[in-house]
């Protein structure tokens, strides 16, 4: 009885062993090497991103001079690229797709899907495609692409970072605009030449800032005024980073712009900086729907958080008063 129990507890045990090398095996210990290789080790070799869904949505990313760029146009956002540059890299194979699994991840891989591919001086070096999350949302379906062949491997995989818990599909997201770097004013060491506030409908609040002999002075209709220096340098601190919370795409911007065309300017902001190119925001007020009421009941007419703004070479964008409100002053502020 005792040499049986004994068996039974040994093969028990090899079973859970066999188990848990077949489910939640690292790297060094699941079978078809190749098809699980989703780390890129050397990631500062990588110039060169390219996304894109079933949709048609895609985005190129590329390093130029050390400063990435979204489709060659705009500087990206330096936390999201390293954000997926990490990702990238320390990537790992969370558990085997079981055999019952496989058909219906395939699949799902095949109709949505976001490709990813990697590339180093032009050479593909990395590519697989990114799919949904697992039903604990803790590790992401991807299936790697042989890049010699160009062939998909016939193995899906299940995969996470270490350390962090949630899926992984959304730092992948193919959307130019989420990866564009949207500060408007960047003056961290207040390289401004001018500033220039002008209110259409309350026009004795304009003002404008130049620089004059190292110093700032405070215009009105082009005569200069008493200011406060003092108040000067704060109000420039408030510039040394702006940016747009979001940029409208094409299928929401032509209905804003039309509902807009309606309102009057609430602001134009213009800066200088020392090489003589200007910047410049022109602000709109959100209207909330008809019946609006705030927390206490009183009518609201116009959103309290957000407005309107157009920017970056007549973009429309979503733009936070948290942000924005230090900059909106009035002349009367800098006397």
């Amino acid at each position: 009885m005792k040499k049986q129990l004994t068996v039974f507890i040994i093969s028990f045990f090899f079973l859970i062993i066999g188990g848990y090398f077949f489910f939640y095996s690292t790297d060094d210990n699941l079978s078809q090497e190749d098809a699980r290789n989703f780390g890129i080790k050397e990631i500062n070799r990588i110039d060169k991103i390219f996304l894109a869904d079933k949709k048609g949505t895609q985005v190129t990313l590329t390093k130029e001079n050390d400063v990435w760029r979204v489709n060659g146009n705009y500087v990206a956002r330096e936390i999201r690229i390293q954000t997926l540059l990490k990702t990238a890299k320390k990537i790992k194979v969370k558990q085997r797709v079981t055999k019952a699994q496989e058909v219906r991840i395939l699949k799902n891989l095949a109709t949505n899907n976001i490709k990813a591919e990697f590339f180093s001086k032009n050479n593909l070096v990395k590519s697989y495609f990114i799919g949904s999350a697992d039903g604990s949302t803790t590790g992401t379906y991807m299936l790697l692409i042989d890049e010699e062949s160009g062939e998909n491997f016939t193995t899906p995989f299940l995969t996470h970072l270490i350390g962090f818990e949630g899926y992984l599909t959304p730092r992948y997201e193919p959307n130019p605009n989420t990866w564009r770097d949207l500060k408007i004013f960047f003056f961290p060491k207040n390289a401004i030449q001018s500033v220039k506030l002008e209110y259409p409908s309350a026009p004795e609040n304009n003002f404008e800032i130049k620089l004059e002999k190292s110093d700032y002075a405070l215009f009105q209709k082009k005569q200069r005024v008493i200011s406060n220096p003092i108040a000067i340098k704060n109000y420039l601190l408030n510039f040394k980073s702006i940016a747009a919370e979001n940029i409208l795409t094409s299928s929401v911007k032509d209905a804003v712009l039309n509902k807009i065309k309606t309102q009057n300017i609430w602001f134009s902001l213009s800066v200088t900086n020392f090489l003589g190119k200007t910047t410049t925001v022109k602000g709109y007020k959100k209207k909330m729907p008809f019946g609006s009421t705030n927390s206490i009941g009183l009518p609201m007419a116009f959103d309290p958080d957000r407005f309107y703004g157009i920017c970056f070479n007549n973009e429309l964008t979503t733009l936070q008063y948290f942000v924005f409100d230090p900059l909106l002053i009035k002349k009367s502020d800098l006397e």
